[in-house]
């Protein structure tokens, strides 16, 4: 294998200095939202930048191989009909939640489960529209990043098992200090899913579409509740 030091570097980036770059400053970029809950859209810019960088990085040394985007799950980007489809059924699963009515007892008991994430969730349609560009972008980049190319650079040196748990405890524990121990635990489990649909598959197609969706529902059921809460907060005129 050619450029293997472009490997490494590559998956010490994603694998390693990234989950601690995050580690360190997800717990300011917490306290920040809660001084300046304003600054959420240019935080959701700069994750979308973050997102698209790393997943570059991690399919570098791939393009500069010209290994097959198979490798690592990507062979359908090549096939208009695969890529149309994980698109439509993607804005399918967000004009679909967005048809769900929140009352204000569900919107106050999703709010309680989400006291955790509440102050990066969207309030308003501003916050609401960049946060669908999240959800679209970590789907497709955070799959190639870690179902994708980490877990395929390690399983070449070491078996599946722990190249299963290596590669998905990075995506884990970048959520730890925005998002507390529960919601890591949880994207932990999110990512052993994930991986289940990419090795049955043998594609990313799958798991980009169930990250996207499930990102999709988060942001829109805490968007929603907001606005629920907030009209019941309103005098009557």
């Amino acid at each position: 294998m050619e450029t293997v030091s472009l490997y490494f570097a590559a998956a010490i980036i994603v694998g390693v200095l990234f989950p601690i770059y995050a580690l360190l400053y997800g717990g300011k970029t917490h306290q920040l939202l809660l001084e300046q809950p304003h600054k959420k859209v240019e935080v959701y810019r700069f994750t979308i930048i973050q997102l698209i960088l790393l997943a570059i990085l991690a399919t570098l040394p791939l393009m500069v191989d010209q290994l097959d985007p198979n490798t690592i799950g990507l062979g359908f980007i090549a096939k208009p009909l695969p890529v149309m489809g994980l698109f439509a059924l993607s804005f399918l699963g967000l004009w679909l939640l967005n048809l769900v009515k929140i009352t204000p007892q569900s919107a106050q008991k999703i709010s309680r489960q989400n006291s955790r994430v509440q102050f990066l969730m969207p309030t308003n349609a501003r916050e609401y529209r960049t946060v669908i560009t999240v959800s679209l972008v970590a789907g497709i980049c955070e799959e190639i990043i870690y179902r994708g190319f980490l877990l395929w650079f390690l399983s070449n040196y070491m078996p599946l098992v722990p190249a299963i748990i290596l590669a998905n405890l990075p995506f884990a524990l970048a959520h730890l200090t925005s998002t507390g121990i529960k919601n890591t635990l949880g994207a932990f489990v999110l990512a052993l899913i994930f991986t289940g649909a990419f090795l049955l598959t043998k594609s990313l197609w799958l798991p980009i579409l169930l990250h996207i969706l499930i990102d999709l529902y988060a942001a829109t059921l805490s968007y929603k509740s907001s606005q629920a809460l907030y009209a019941t907060e309103q005098p009557e005129e």
